[in-house]
């Protein structure tokens, strides 16, 4: 995976992995990441469909074999 630092040097970003939108098919009951595009507020979590604060979801990273 490539990444870069944001325009503010405050995080890095990676160049090949995006956040994917929630939808009927996000996963529930499982660890992932979730983040609100509008607060631009992460953490990990478990997918709630009665919550409607996040918008996106990611997967766990895991370590190369």
């Amino acid at each position: 995976m490539t990444h870069k630092l944001n325009a503010d040097r405050t995080a890095a970003v990676s160049l090949d992995a995006v956040w994917i939108p929630i939808d009927a098919n996000t996963p529930r009951g499982v660890n992932m990441w979730l983040i609100s595009k509008p607060a631009g507020v992460s953490q990990k979590g478990m997918y709630d469909p009665a919550e409607t604060f996040f918008t996106h979801w990611f997967p766990n990273p895991r370590f190369e074999d």
